[in-house]
């Protein structure tokens, strides 16, 4: 038996035999005298087919690609499906085929007719399953192998078929992917070895367990760049597994259009021999339809299905999935990312990175990499990694919240004793997290809430939003404020979702978070008199759960202590209020609010200002601003006169009133 055979030879074989199909059917088609030569003709093409068969199966054995084969091969078609499916593809291809389908047509059609399929495959009589395997159900639209033209109400023997892009392109010899996925789905690339990965050695022998069962759902979920994607993309290496990495964000809403998209994939994981891998598979249950589109995912994709999520979807499964819970690293496990990430560094190095930037294992790896393109092959120095942690801050954040630029120093700050003293408690609770929550163990007594909340309350214009700046600038640690007209939306749902993307992209990049005016979205829970009130309590709901499992870092100024809900009173870590100054702390304020390069008289009376307009510093501030700007518009220095006269219009502006200097006449 001659067992050499090329993808060209066999589509061309195959199509000859699809022709001896057809003249069959025409032999069959005349009367009863000829019906014997139309019956020994298909047995003819029967042997033929089984004939080629054989020799591409011998062919597959020697490795020869032959990507039209896998139509049989890997998706099980029956011997009529592939008829069917080969008479389409001569259709297509074949100028004498058509030619011949024309002639077997009864009706006024150009297309392939399923009463012509039917005859062509199934002989002249009525058959069951050729009836089933041209219906929807059947695999060769099930699979989207075979389109149904048109529409409407037509009778069954008018409707008219034409074979997919898909078999054409294999009919063509393209191994690739189909085109309809783009966007959608892409075959995995450049997966890391498994030893490679800093993650959870519980996590890396289930996560092979998964690979080596080859059934089910399996649901990795842990903090967004904590590995997820690596660790399945390693443990699909390690066990020879190709993996079609598919973003369920990019899954079509409607229910008709996502079944189709979850059915090509399914063909194309067999077609290519591939596991489908979902990532942000909770991203479906952010729209009304997810329960629809999942049930299709649990319908659709039938064989082993991995799966990312931040947390695995809340719902009654059809199969309950495997999940397993992916942790972030220890402080180890991150110096050791840290010196994967910059070769140049030392042990040293990386032990203080994975201290002062415990970043998820992405997010390192992120900045690692715009490091050393910032250093650009000279010295690595601490600016370049500043810059990496930036950026990608910058790019996980970005329409949450913004970066807040910190220039001043504790010198600005004038706080009462108690304050400075809670202030520098906040700071050890953060600096020291990694000795006492890992070293000490007290990780495993707590349980949840391991992040730090702090409170800073106090009348307006007495620092806190710049301790918060200050606080960040010590730790080393970009501070991001939120923007609450980014996080708000009137459409249900929406606010929570974007807050639970807030706090993931902060405790991934380990920023701290600022929500200035907090009791804007901590504010006390209402009885429920609308639909409004409710939707406004589960907001604010949401939130104290978020801010219970949250691991970073976050600050929160109010004007209103009395307006924060009780519930978030034992979420806190520490408590700062922020009195208003005394004579001497505005004293001080008045002297530090003056830069070291500003003109100055020699006297200025700072004392009787302090002791006669009693301000915050935030009104201090304006008032100084306001002498400086009336000083450089006469060409004069800073003198007490000025600085007087600015003190009286910021303590009017205030809505005070107070017997102070006014000047005669400004120019």
């Amino acid at each position: 038996m001659r067992t050499s055979l090329d993808h060209e030879a066999l589509v061309a074989e195959r199509l000859a035999i699809t022709r001896r199909y057809l003249d069959a059917a025409a032999a069959a088609a005349e009367p009863a005298a000829a019906a014997g030569a139309g019956a020994a003709a298909a047995a003819e093409a029967r042997a033929a087919e089984r004939w080629l068969h054989e020799r591409a199966d011998a062919a597959f054995a020697l490795g020869a690609p032959l990507p039209v084969a896998w139509l049989r091969r890997r998706l099980g078609l029956t011997d009529t499906e592939e008829q069917a499916l080969w008479v389409l593809i001569a259709h297509e291809l074949c100028p004498d085929a058509r030619r011949r389908l024309r002639a077997l047509a009864t009706e006024e059609v150009a297309d392939v007719s399923l009463d012509v399929l039917r005859r062509v495959v199934h002989g002249a009589r009525t058959d069951l399953r050729a009836w089933r395997e041209l219906a929807p159900g059947g695999a060769l639209r099930r699979a989207c192998l075979i389109e149904r033209i048109g529409g409407g109400d037509a009778p069954a023997h008018r409707m008219t078929f034409r074979v997919a892009r898909r078999v054409l392109a294999l009919v063509h010899g393209d191994a690739g992917l189909d085109e309809e996925l783009a966007g959608l789905a892409a075959r995995a690339v450049a997966a890391p070895r498994l030893d490679e990965l800093e993650v959870d050695p519980a996590a890396r022998a289930r996560a092979r367990d998964c690979l080596a069962r080859e059934a089910g759902l399996a649901i990795l979920h842990g903090r967004a760049g904590s590995g997820r994607r690596s660790l399945w993309l390693a443990a699909a290496r390690e066990a020879q597994r190709e993996l079609l990495v598919i973003d369920a964000r990019e899954l079509a809403c409607e229910r008709d259009r996502a079944e189709r998209q979850l059915r090509i994939i399914a063909r194309e994981c067999r077609l290519l021999a591939l596991a489908p891998l979902i990532l942000h598979l909770d991203a479906l249950a952010g729209s009304g339809d997810a329960a629809d589109r999942i049930d299709l995912i649990e319908a659709e994709l039938g064989s082993l299905v991995l799966a990312t999520a931040d947390r695995p979807p809340a719902r009654r499964w059809r199969r309950p999935p495997v999940a397993i819970e992916l942790l972030p690293p220890g402080g180890e496990a991150r110096a050791r990312l840290w010196r994967r990430a910059l070769p140049a560094a030392s042990a040293g190095d990386a032990e203080l990175l994975a201290t002062r930037y415990p970043l998820a294992p992405a997010l390192i790896r992120a900045a690692g990499a715009i490091a050393v393109r910032a250093a650009a092959g000279g010295e690595m120095e601490p600016r370049h990694v500043e810059a990496g942690v930036r950026a990608v801050l910058d790019d996980r954040l970005a329409g949450l919240a913004a970066r807040v630029a910190v220039t001043q120093t504790w010198a600005d700050l004038v706080l009462p004793d108690d304050q400075l003293t809670a202030i520098v408690e906040l700071l050890a609770r953060i600096r020291e997290r990694r000795r006492v929550h890992e070293d000490w163990g007290f990780a495993d007594k707590l349980g949840r809430g391991l992040g730090v909340a702090a409170l800073l309350s106090g009348p307006p214009g007495t620092g806190k939003t710049m301790c918060a700046g200050l606080i960040a600038r010590e730790l080393g640690t970009e501070l991001y404020q939120v923007d609450p007209s980014r996080i708000a939306s009137k459409w249900i749902g929406e606010t929570e979702k974007n807050l639970a993307a807030l706090f993931d992209a902060a405790e991934a990049g380990h920023a701290i978070l600022l929500f200035d005016e907090a009791d804007a979205v901590l504010g006390r829970r209402t009885a429920v008199r609308t639909s409004n009130d409710r939707h406004a309590n589960q907001e604010t709901s949401y939130l104290l759960q978020r801010l219970e499992r949250f691991t970073g870092i976050c600050l929160l100024t109010t004007n209103h202590e009395a307006a924060i809900d009780e519930a978030f009173r034992r979420r806190i870590a520490v408590h700062v209020r922020f009195p208003l100054p005394d004579a001497d702390e505005r004293e001080r304020l008045w002297r530090v609010m003056l830069p070291e390069r500003a003109p100055v008289a020699a006297e200025l009376r700072l004392g009787e200002l302090a002791r006669r307009y009693v301000m915050s510093g935030g009104h201090i501030r304006n008032a100084v601003v306001r002498a400086a700007f009336l000083a450089a518009d006469e060409g004069s220095s800073i003198t007490a006169e000025l600085l007087a006269h600015a003190a009286q219009l910021e303590y009017e502006a205030m809505g005070k009133l107070a017997s102070g200097h006014r000047r005669a006449a400004l120019r």
